[in-house]
Protein backbone atom coordinates (compact mmCIF):
# COMPACT_ATOMS: atom_id res chain seq x y z
CA UNK A 1 0.00 0.00 0.00
CA UNK A 2 0.81 3.52 -0.65
CA UNK A 3 0.14 6.53 1.41
CA UNK A 4 -0.54 10.53 0.58
CA UNK A 5 2.14 12.73 1.38
CA UNK A 6 -0.73 15.48 2.49
CA UNK A 7 -0.44 13.17 5.95
CA UNK A 8 3.22 14.68 6.16
CA UNK A 9 3.53 18.36 7.55
CA UNK A 10 5.09 20.70 5.35
CA UNK A 11 7.73 21.69 7.67
CA UNK A 12 10.95 23.62 7.75
CA UNK A 13 13.75 21.81 6.06
CA UNK A 14 11.25 19.92 3.79
CA UNK A 15 10.92 21.16 0.13
CA UNK A 16 8.69 20.77 -2.81
CA UNK A 17 8.79 17.62 -5.26
CA UNK A 18 8.33 20.10 -8.16
CA UNK A 19 11.44 21.54 -6.97
CA UNK A 20 14.83 21.00 -8.16
CA UNK A 21 16.20 21.17 -5.05
CA UNK A 22 14.60 18.55 -3.91
CA UNK A 23 16.54 14.60 -4.93
CA UNK A 24 12.67 13.61 -5.62
CA UNK A 25 12.83 15.90 -8.57
CA UNK A 26 15.65 13.31 -10.19
CA UNK A 27 14.18 10.31 -8.86
CA UNK A 28 14.92 7.36 -11.04
CA UNK A 29 15.27 3.60 -11.23
CA UNK A 30 18.78 3.60 -10.65
CA UNK A 31 20.34 -0.29 -10.12
CA UNK A 32 22.63 -0.40 -7.20
CA UNK A 33 24.41 -4.21 -6.46
CA UNK A 34 24.43 -4.25 -2.55
CA UNK A 35 26.90 -6.00 0.03
CA UNK A 36 24.20 -9.15 1.55
CA UNK A 37 25.03 -7.27 5.30
CA UNK A 38 23.30 -3.94 3.81
CA UNK A 39 19.59 -3.32 4.57
CA UNK A 40 18.91 -1.79 1.44
CA UNK A 41 19.41 -5.32 -0.09
CA UNK A 42 16.51 -6.92 1.99
CA UNK A 43 13.34 -7.83 -0.57
CA UNK A 44 10.44 -5.98 0.94
CA UNK A 45 8.07 -7.99 -1.05
CA UNK A 46 4.82 -9.04 1.34
CA UNK A 47 4.27 -6.43 3.08
CA UNK A 48 3.20 -5.05 5.64
CA UNK A 49 5.21 -6.70 9.00
CA UNK A 50 3.06 -8.83 11.09
CA UNK A 51 4.92 -7.45 14.02
CA UNK A 52 7.48 -5.40 15.59
CA UNK A 53 9.73 -2.53 16.72
CA UNK A 54 9.95 1.35 15.23
CA UNK A 55 13.27 2.60 15.93
CA UNK A 56 13.73 6.13 15.51
CA UNK A 57 17.29 7.79 16.09
CA UNK A 58 16.23 11.44 16.54
CA UNK A 59 18.82 14.08 15.40
CA UNK A 60 18.16 17.82 16.95
CA UNK A 61 16.72 20.06 14.36
CA UNK A 62 15.74 17.71 11.66
CA UNK A 63 12.02 17.68 12.22
CA UNK A 64 12.73 14.69 14.64
CA UNK A 65 9.52 16.78 17.12
CA UNK A 66 7.58 16.26 14.42
CA UNK A 67 8.01 12.75 14.22
CA UNK A 68 8.24 12.23 17.25
CA UNK A 69 4.84 13.40 17.80
CA UNK A 70 3.62 11.39 15.06
CA UNK A 71 4.71 8.34 17.05
CA UNK A 72 3.22 8.97 20.25
CA UNK A 73 -0.23 9.34 18.63
CA UNK A 74 0.07 5.82 17.68
CA UNK A 75 -0.49 5.01 22.04
CA UNK A 76 -3.88 6.25 21.53
CA UNK A 77 -6.24 2.82 21.61
CA UNK A 78 -8.02 3.78 18.72
CA UNK A 79 -4.58 3.71 16.61
CA UNK A 80 -3.14 0.66 18.08
CA UNK A 81 -2.49 1.30 21.81
CA UNK A 82 1.61 1.13 20.66
CA UNK A 83 3.93 0.76 23.46
CA UNK A 84 6.02 3.87 23.51
CA UNK A 85 9.43 3.84 25.16
CA UNK A 86 11.97 6.84 25.42
CA UNK A 87 15.03 7.68 27.63
CA UNK A 88 16.88 10.78 27.21
CA UNK A 89 18.59 13.84 28.87
CA UNK A 90 19.71 16.75 27.91
CA UNK A 91 22.64 18.95 28.39
CA UNK A 92 22.80 20.60 32.13
CA UNK A 93 21.59 24.49 31.56
CA UNK A 94 24.08 26.66 30.52
CA UNK A 95 25.38 23.91 28.06
CA UNK A 96 27.41 22.21 30.04
CA UNK A 97 27.87 18.72 29.03
CA UNK A 98 25.79 15.39 30.91
CA UNK A 99 27.87 14.65 34.03
CA UNK A 100 27.65 10.98 32.83
CA UNK A 101 26.39 10.21 29.65
CA UNK A 102 27.46 6.73 29.51
CA UNK A 103 24.83 5.96 32.73
CA UNK A 104 22.26 7.42 30.50
CA UNK A 105 23.44 5.35 27.18
CA UNK A 106 22.95 2.01 29.92
CA UNK A 107 19.76 3.41 31.18
CA UNK A 108 18.54 3.90 27.58
CA UNK A 109 19.77 0.24 26.57
CA UNK A 110 18.48 -1.81 29.61
CA UNK A 111 15.06 0.15 28.86
CA UNK A 112 15.30 -1.22 24.96
CA UNK A 113 16.41 -4.24 26.32
CA UNK A 114 13.28 -4.85 28.32
CA UNK A 115 10.93 -3.11 25.91
CA UNK A 116 11.42 -5.14 23.00
CA UNK A 117 10.67 -8.91 25.14
CA UNK A 118 7.96 -10.63 24.56
CA UNK A 119 6.14 -9.46 21.05
CA UNK A 120 3.25 -10.11 20.14
CA UNK A 121 2.33 -12.04 17.16
CA UNK A 122 0.60 -8.92 15.48
CA UNK A 123 1.92 -6.26 18.45
CA UNK A 124 4.27 -3.52 17.00
CA UNK A 125 6.37 -1.06 19.66
CA UNK A 126 7.71 1.92 19.28
CA UNK A 127 11.94 3.45 20.85
CA UNK A 128 12.83 6.75 21.11
CA UNK A 129 16.50 7.61 21.05
CA UNK A 130 17.23 11.42 21.17
CA UNK A 131 19.91 13.29 23.44
CA UNK A 132 22.62 11.17 25.12
CA UNK A 133 20.53 7.89 24.75
CA UNK A 134 22.78 6.00 22.22
CA UNK A 135 26.39 6.64 21.46
CA UNK A 136 26.27 5.03 17.77
CA UNK A 137 30.21 5.03 16.75
CA UNK A 138 30.79 2.63 19.94
CA UNK A 139 27.57 1.09 20.09
CA UNK A 140 27.35 -1.15 17.16
CA UNK A 141 26.86 -4.25 19.34
CA UNK A 142 23.58 -3.08 20.84
CA UNK A 143 22.20 -2.61 16.80
CA UNK A 144 22.75 -6.39 16.22
CA UNK A 145 21.56 -7.34 19.69
CA UNK A 146 18.20 -5.34 19.69
CA UNK A 147 17.66 -6.55 15.77
CA UNK A 148 18.41 -10.18 16.91
CA UNK A 149 15.83 -10.44 19.83
CA UNK A 150 13.18 -9.13 17.80
CA UNK A 151 14.03 -11.05 14.86
CA UNK A 152 13.76 -14.22 17.44
CA UNK A 153 10.21 -13.43 17.86
CA UNK A 154 9.41 -13.71 14.35
CA UNK A 155 9.39 -10.01 14.21
CA UNK A 156 10.72 -6.95 12.30
CA UNK A 157 13.30 -4.29 13.70
CA UNK A 158 12.80 -1.09 11.64
CA UNK A 159 15.64 1.38 12.46
CA UNK A 160 15.08 4.94 10.90
CA UNK A 161 16.58 8.25 11.05
CA UNK A 162 15.79 11.99 9.69
CA UNK A 163 18.89 13.66 8.16
CA UNK A 164 19.02 17.16 7.09
CA UNK A 165 21.06 19.79 4.93
CA UNK A 166 23.95 20.52 7.05
CA UNK A 167 23.77 24.30 6.28
CA UNK A 168 20.35 24.90 7.06
CA UNK A 169 20.46 21.91 10.28
CA UNK A 170 23.59 24.10 11.60
CA UNK A 171 22.07 27.62 11.17
CA UNK A 172 18.91 26.25 12.83
CA UNK A 173 20.43 25.17 15.51
CA UNK A 174 21.25 29.31 16.19
CA UNK A 175 18.01 29.35 17.79
CA UNK A 176 19.50 27.99 21.19
CA UNK A 177 22.48 30.26 21.67
CA UNK A 178 21.10 32.10 24.70
CA UNK A 179 19.86 28.74 26.58
CA UNK A 180 23.33 27.53 25.58
CA UNK A 181 24.61 30.30 27.56
CA UNK A 182 26.96 31.26 23.78
CA UNK A 183 27.54 33.57 21.45
CA UNK A 184 27.49 33.74 17.57
CA UNK A 185 31.12 34.60 17.63
CA UNK A 186 31.84 31.03 19.57
CA UNK A 187 28.82 28.82 18.57
CA UNK A 188 30.75 27.38 16.06
CA UNK A 189 34.68 27.90 16.71
CA UNK A 190 35.01 23.90 17.86
CA UNK A 191 34.47 22.97 14.08
CA UNK A 192 37.81 24.20 13.43
CA UNK A 193 39.66 21.42 15.64
CA UNK A 194 38.83 18.40 14.53
CA UNK A 195 37.92 16.82 18.01
CA UNK A 196 36.86 19.92 20.21
CA UNK A 197 33.50 19.46 21.49
CA UNK A 198 31.44 22.24 21.37
CA UNK A 199 27.93 23.34 22.73
CA UNK A 200 25.69 21.26 19.91
CA UNK A 201 26.68 18.52 17.31
CA UNK A 202 26.11 18.62 13.45
CA UNK A 203 24.31 16.14 11.68
CA UNK A 204 27.41 13.59 11.00
CA UNK A 205 28.72 14.40 14.50
CA UNK A 206 25.77 13.71 16.21
CA UNK A 207 24.68 11.03 14.00
CA UNK A 208 28.66 9.04 15.08
CA UNK A 209 29.07 10.65 18.52
CA UNK A 210 25.74 12.65 20.12
CA UNK A 211 26.13 15.23 22.04
CA UNK A 212 28.67 13.18 24.25
CA UNK A 213 31.36 15.78 25.84
CA UNK A 214 32.54 13.73 29.11
CA UNK A 215 33.06 10.14 28.12
CA UNK A 216 35.77 8.81 30.11
CA UNK A 217 37.57 5.81 28.43
CA UNK A 218 41.37 5.15 29.39
CA UNK A 219 42.13 4.60 25.14
CA UNK A 220 41.14 7.66 24.63
CA UNK A 221 44.45 9.59 23.74
CA UNK A 222 43.38 12.63 24.77
CA UNK A 223 41.45 12.46 27.67
CA UNK A 224 37.55 12.72 28.29
CA UNK A 225 35.40 13.82 25.45
CA UNK A 226 32.94 12.29 23.05
CA UNK A 227 33.06 14.17 19.26
CA UNK A 228 35.61 12.32 17.42
CA UNK A 229 38.10 11.09 20.61
CA UNK A 230 40.48 9.18 18.23
CA UNK A 231 40.47 11.75 16.18
CA UNK A 232 40.18 10.18 12.61
CA UNK A 233 39.63 12.14 9.53
CA UNK A 234 36.51 13.48 7.88
CA UNK A 235 36.90 10.61 5.28
CA UNK A 236 36.84 8.06 7.89
CA UNK A 237 34.23 9.71 9.89
CA UNK A 238 31.73 9.67 6.49
CA UNK A 239 32.56 6.62 5.68
CA UNK A 240 31.61 4.83 9.48
CA UNK A 241 28.84 6.80 9.61
CA UNK A 242 27.91 5.50 6.38
CA UNK A 243 28.71 1.94 7.16
CA UNK A 244 26.34 1.89 10.25
CA UNK A 245 23.22 3.34 8.08
CA UNK A 246 23.75 0.29 5.53
CA UNK A 247 24.33 -2.20 7.87
CA UNK A 248 21.41 -1.03 10.57
CA UNK A 249 19.05 1.22 9.31
CA UNK A 250 15.77 0.39 7.24
CA UNK A 251 14.25 4.05 6.88
CA UNK A 252 16.87 6.72 5.78
CA UNK A 253 15.40 10.26 4.58
CA UNK A 254 16.90 13.62 4.31
CA UNK A 255 14.29 16.37 4.85
CA UNK A 256 11.47 14.38 3.56
CA UNK A 257 9.01 13.54 6.05
CA UNK A 258 6.21 12.27 3.42
CA UNK A 259 8.63 9.54 2.32
CA UNK A 260 9.49 8.35 6.12
CA UNK A 261 5.74 8.58 6.79
CA UNK A 262 4.92 6.16 3.72
CA UNK A 263 7.42 3.70 4.45
CA UNK A 264 6.78 3.44 7.72
CA UNK A 265 2.71 2.93 7.31
CA UNK A 266 3.78 0.36 4.05
CA UNK A 267 6.27 -1.39 7.02
CA UNK A 268 3.82 -1.77 9.67
CA UNK A 269 -0.23 -1.59 8.35
CA UNK A 270 -0.55 1.19 10.66
CA UNK A 271 -3.56 3.43 10.08
CA UNK A 272 -2.65 6.16 8.53
CA UNK A 273 -2.60 10.00 10.46
CA UNK A 274 -1.68 13.03 9.58
CA UNK A 275 1.95 14.19 11.41
CA UNK A 276 1.79 17.41 13.32
CA UNK A 277 3.70 20.13 13.09
CA UNK A 278 6.02 20.53 16.07
CA UNK A 279 8.68 22.44 17.63
CA UNK A 280 9.05 25.69 15.05
CA UNK A 281 11.30 28.36 15.51
CA UNK A 282 8.74 31.61 14.59
CA UNK A 283 11.70 33.91 14.95
CA UNK A 284 13.98 35.62 12.98
CA UNK A 285 17.64 34.37 12.33
CA UNK A 286 20.06 36.71 10.78
CA UNK A 287 23.30 36.22 9.15
CA UNK A 288 25.91 37.79 7.48
CA UNK A 289 27.91 36.26 4.45
CA UNK A 290 30.72 36.05 6.33
CA UNK A 291 29.18 33.85 9.16
CA UNK A 292 27.37 31.70 6.52
CA UNK A 293 30.58 31.19 4.72
CA UNK A 294 32.42 30.11 8.09
CA UNK A 295 29.64 27.83 8.67
CA UNK A 296 29.86 26.26 5.24
CA UNK A 297 33.58 25.87 5.39
CA UNK A 298 33.50 24.17 8.49
CA UNK A 299 30.67 21.71 8.04
CA UNK A 300 32.84 20.73 4.38
CA UNK A 301 36.20 20.07 6.80
CA UNK A 302 33.90 18.42 9.17
CA UNK A 303 32.85 16.03 6.61
CA UNK A 304 28.95 16.69 7.05
CA UNK A 305 28.55 17.82 3.33
CA UNK A 306 30.15 15.28 1.56
CA UNK A 307 27.89 12.50 4.24
CA UNK A 308 24.70 14.14 3.34
CA UNK A 309 25.37 14.50 -0.34
CA UNK A 310 25.99 10.61 -0.30
CA UNK A 311 23.12 9.74 1.55
CA UNK A 312 20.79 11.74 -1.32
CA UNK A 313 22.33 9.68 -3.60
CA UNK A 314 22.42 6.49 -1.94
CA UNK A 315 18.96 7.06 -0.39
CA UNK A 316 16.93 9.53 -2.85
CA UNK A 317 18.56 9.18 -6.09
CA UNK A 318 20.09 12.06 -5.93
CA UNK A 319 21.79 12.81 -9.75
CA UNK A 320 20.56 9.96 -11.01
CA UNK A 321 19.60 11.56 -14.33
CA UNK A 322 23.21 11.28 -14.99
CA UNK A 323 23.24 7.92 -15.16
CA UNK A 324 20.63 7.68 -17.64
Amino acid sequence: ATHSSSLAPSNEGSIDQDDPDNPQYYKSSRRNTFDPNDRRSISRTSLPYDCGVVFFYHIPCTGGASINRWFQRYKRPELGNISYYQHWQPSAKGGIFHSEPEKCEANFAKGMNKHIQNLGPNEWRIAHSHLTSTYLNESEDLLYKWRSDVEAQGCQLINTIMLRDPLNHAMSLHKIIKSKNSTKAEWATYLSSPTGDGKWATVLDFFLYNLHGLRYHDDYPNGPGGRNPFNVTKEVKVARALELLHRHFDIVTVADHATFMGKILNYTGWTPVKMPYSNVHKGVLNFTKKEVETLQKGLLKNGDLDFVDQVKYEYHDHLSYLNN
